[in-house]
C-alpha cells in the first residue's frame, strides 16, 4: 500500500498536467502514472514523504542564502524514484547534490529517474525483481 501525503502546488514543473489520483494531488501525468503502476504491483512507497536539506541557508557578506532542499517523488524501501518528464534547468545539480547527500550520509538506496511511462514500468519491474529476489533468500 503506498503511503499518501499532501502535495503541494510547485510552478516550477514545466509542461506537466496536474491530476488528482486516490485523493492525491500530483503535479504530473508520470508521477500519477507511477504511483498508479507502483500500487497495482503491491510495492509499498511514499508520495514525497519528506525533504533532503542539500545545503543549510548562511550569510554571505550580510546577504541571507536560503537553504536548498530536495523532495523526491516516491520512497519505499531501499529506493527512491524521481519521475521527471522534462527537467528544469537546476535539476541535474539538484540530482547530482542528492546523490552527494546520500554519499556522505552512507545512506545506500537505488535511486530511478523513469522519463516516460515505459521507463517507470521497467523500474516497476527492476524492484520487483530485486524484492522477490530478497525473498527468496529468506529462510522459510
Amino acid at each position: 500500500m503506498i503511503k499518501r501525503t499532501k502535495k503541494s502546488a510547485n510552478a516550477k514543473v514545466r509542461n506537466a498536467t496536474p491530476n488528482i489520483v486516490d485523493g492525491i494531488r500530483f503535479l504530473s501525468k508520470l508521477e500519477s502514472y507511477c504511483y498508479k503502476a507502483l500500487k497495482e504491483a503491491g510495492i509499498e512507497a511514499e508520495y514525497e514523504p519528506h525533504s533532503y536539506i542539500l545545503l543549510e541557508p548562511f550569510k554571505y557578506n550580510g546577504e541571507s542564502i536560503r537553504k536548498m532542499s530536495y523532495k523526491p517523488d516516491f520512497v519505499g524501501d531501499g529506493f527512491i524514484i524521481e519521475c521527471k518528464g522534462m527537467m528544469t534547468e537546476t535539476f541535474p545539480l539538484r540530482w547530482k547534490m542528492f546523490k552527494w547527500y546520500l554519499f556522505r550520509n552512507n545512506i545506500e538506496v537505488d535511486l530511478y529517474l523513469p522519463r516516460n511511462q515505459k521507463q517507470v514500468n521497467e523500474v516497476i519491474q527492476k524492484i520487483k525483481d530485486k524484492i522477490n529476489g530478497r525473498q527468496e533468500l529468506l529462510p522459510t
